[in-house]
């Protein structure tokens, strides 16, 4: 399920088969357990990583800037990321 804010950009979602709810925040910011805290927290990481790190996105790059965001934000509460990452470095080269 997409669950997002009203922008109207994400309504095309639906064309493509994904069951899509829309958060009215002016009625509230969550519906029990269900809000878009998530994905706001996880913008802001690739808007830091931005402005902080990349300085500029290409467009034909923008994919490997959010896959890093993704790999970075999935990864933020495993202390042993960095020997996670070298172990599946050294599954994928080995015979």
């Amino acid at each position: 399920m997409l669950l997002t804010d009203e922008y109207p950009g994400y309504s095309p979602a639906a064309r493509h088969g994904i069951k899509h709810m829309v958060m009215n925040y002016t009625q509230g910011y969550a519906v029990g357990a269900i809000h878009t805290n998530t994905i706001e927290g996880f913008w802001s990481l690739i808007k830091r990583a931005w402005y902080g790190s990349h300085h500029h996105y290409h467009r034909s790059n923008a994919h490997l800037y959010v896959g890093e965001t993704g790999y970075v934000f999935n990864n933020r509460n495993n202390d042993n990321v960095f020997m996670d990452t070298i172990k599946r470095m050294v599954r994928a080269i080995a015979p």
